[in-house]
């Protein structure tokens, strides 16, 4: 990068990075459209992020404004197929040295638009005024952001859960209680795994909100490779309470409870597996028991079968 805007750019850049604990590699060779790499590591060094960026400074990239947004045009088709097919994610990010602003957006398919409403040769991507680089929300949505093939992001999710299907399979148990606010909309509750591997229990909590959505559709999406069933230790006095108002009468004479409908045992076999306990009106709580389902079971098998060395070259017809 050759004048003294693009070097200011590039090192105000570097420092709000490494303000915010990422490591900031400027990319001396730069032919395609990658500036810097931008990396972020737990404190044991193990990688979180790593992320490629496209730096641009200087007030004239700033002149072009619509829908709340800095258009950044200057991108041809060599530069477009770069970025929408690297392995790393790629972002722009804009840097106004007159006023500090310094703004980002991801480099994708999604958004990065052709000219001419998509019959052009060209192409441009509306980078919003609001997304600073590098507030916490920016910092969140970067952690979160890949560029790898949906399969592959969806086989790196079950693989981040290996652990718990493989105690399972191994005879432990996992339980998963929740607390659910019933009446707000924000979706705020409480979550966590309690796993008993045989040799310790061990908690393991998941502080997200899910607005709008019943925990009981929230649990099948965080845990897609398990099956849900109540724990019934924790619903028995639950359990017995529903019971006894709809299948018994208390027989005052004698004091005990008269059965006139179903057995307890019948009665609990027709429950919701995915029931709750009701607190007020307010609250719901979960204590429910995970099983391997099929998408578990086959995940090991995969994962297993993929992790051995396998004799491929050996079945291939070898030349003379």
């Amino acid at each position: 990068m050759a004048n003294s805007i693009e070097r200011i750019g590039v090192n105000h850049i570097g420092e709000i990075a490494e303000r915010n604990q990422w490591m900031f590699r400027e990319q001396p060779v730069d032919d395609v459209g990658i500036d810097a790499h931008m990396e972020l590591t737990e404190s044991t060094g193990k990688p979180k992020q790593l992320l490629a960026l496209q730096i641009k400074s200087g007030a004239s990239w700033f002149k072009e404004k619509k829908d709340d947004c800095i258009v950044f045009r200057s991108i041809n088709e060599r530069q477009y197929n770069y970025w929408t097919r690297n392995f790393l994610p790629c972002i722009v990010v804009l840097y106004n040295p007159d006023d500090d602003m310094c703004i980002w957006q991801k480099l994708t398919a999604e958004t990065i638009e052709r000219t001419n409403d998509g019959e052009g040769k060209g192409f441009f991507v509306k980078v919003p005024l609001t997304q600073v680089f590098l507030n916490d929300l920016s910092n969140e949505k970067l952690l979160s952001f890949t560029n790898l093939p949906q399969h592959i992001t969806n086989y790196n999710f079950l693989l981040s859960q290996k652990k718990f299907m493989q105690i399972i399979q191994d005879g432990g148990e996992i339980k998963l209680h929740s607390t659910e606010w019933v009446n707000k909309s924000s979706g705020r509750g409480d979550t966590e795994l309690i796993v008993d591997d045989g040799k310790s229990i061990q908690k393991y909590s998941y502080p997200y909100w899910f607005p709008f959505t019943p925990y009981t559709m929230v649990f099948p999406r965080l845990f897609p490779w398990a099956d849900f069933t109540a724990d019934e230790d924790f619903f028995e006095e639950d359990d017995k309470k529903f019971w006894r108002e709809y299948h018994c009468y208390y027989d005052k004479e004698d004091d005990e409870w008269v059965i006139v409908g179903d057995t307890f045992e019948e009665f609990r076999k027709k429950l919701d597996p995915m029931r709750s306990i009701d607190h007020s009106g307010e609250v719901a709580e979960y204590m429910l028991v995970l099983s391997l389902n099929e998408l578990g079971r086959a995940f090991l098998d995969v994962d297993e079968f993929v992790s051995q060395n396998q004799p491929y070259a050996d079945t291939r017809p070898k030349g003379e």
